[in-house]
Order: structure tokens, then sequence, then C-alpha cells
């Protein structure tokens, strides 16, 4: 009976501490209201100055940076990069083999799709052509990438090429431009 009494004693202690506690900071807090808001709109995870890197295998393939980065919590694992984004592309050897800039992108990782938007420059350093286009789309199931925008590509040599869009595979090995409408030799 002692025990049970002294059991009672020490709970009763711990809830009357606990309500002075609480009743303290309710009190001192009496000016400021605080709520938690739950959208479903906002991302679950926001990143600023970020780098993510994809390997196949051990071997590095792209470094993807974003001045910031929405990652949502929706069916397609939707990543935003509101702002500016670049990727660099690896070769099987390890050299930079590509690299992509532009103002903003958004990525759907399960679709595997991605599009970037606003001043997309693709610099294709093995052969030394860069593309401008405001308009990038790379369809990884498909492995291809694609525009159905203005288009202009300029060569290491000075060849300038215009059209209305372009279709290549991954590794722009057969980068196709078209309706071309100029070709000039600076």
């Amino acid at each position: 009976m002692v025990v049970k009494l002294s059991v009672m004693k020490f709970h009763r202690f711990h809830v009357w501490l606990c309500f002075v506690a609480v009743a303290g900071l309710t009190m001192g807090c009496n000016q400021q209201k605080f709520s938690l808001v739950f959208d479903e709109n906002s991302p679950a995870q926001t990143m600023k100055d970020a780098t993510i890197q994809h390997t196949d295998s051990g071997r590095l393939q792209m470094i993807m940076w974003g001045e910031e980065i929405w990652n949502y919590d929706d069916e397609e694992q939707t990543q935003e990069f509101p702002k500016s984004v670049k990727a660099t592309f690896y070769s099987e050897t390890g050299r930079v083999s590509s690299i992509i800039t532009a103002d903003e992108a958004t990525n759907w990782q399960r679709k595997k799709l991605m599009n970037l938007r606003g001043n997309v420059v693709i610099q294709d350093l093995r052969d030394g052509k860069t593309t401008y286009t405001e308009d990038f789309w790379w369809d990884q199931d498909k492995g291809e990438i694609y525009s159905n925008v203005a288009v202009r590509q300029v060569g290491r040599d000075g060849m300038i090429q215009r059209g209305t869009g372009f279709r290549s595979d991954e590794q722009m090995n057969n980068f196709v431009i078209f309706n071309p409408r100029f070709t000039m030799n600076l």
C-alpha cells in the first residue's frame, strides 16, 4: 500500500509539473500564434545549391546541379529546378562528354522524362558543336533527346544550322535538325 501511494504521489507530481510547464510556455507566448500548415502542392524537400550524382555500376554518368531543387512526394516523384540548372555528362572513360544548361527544369523520375526550359545550351565537347533552343526533352526510357521549337547549332568550324526542332540519341551521335532553313559558314 505504501508503494502504491508513493507511485501516485510521483505520478501527480509529474502531471502537475507538465501542467506548469505548458502553462508557462503558453503565457510566455501570449502575443504570438504558431500554426503548422500542410499544403499538398508544396515540395516535400527543398535544397539550395545542390548537386545530384547519377552512377551506373559505380561509374559516374552525370552530375546535375541546381540553384534550387524541389522534390515532391507525388506519383511521378517530380523534381523541379525553378532556377538555373546544369547537367554534366561523362563518357565511359570518365571524361566530360557534354554539358547542358537551362533556366529551369522538371524531372519526372518515375516516367524517366526530363524537360529543360529557357536559354537551353547543349555543348557536345566531343565534336565541338553547341546547340541552342528554348525547350529540351530527354526521354531516358527511349534513350533520346529532342526539341520541337526553334533550334540553332554552331559547329567548331563556324558552321551554323537552324531549324524547327531536333531529335537525337542520348549520346548525340545521330543528331538531326528538322526543317533546316539556314546553313552558313562564318
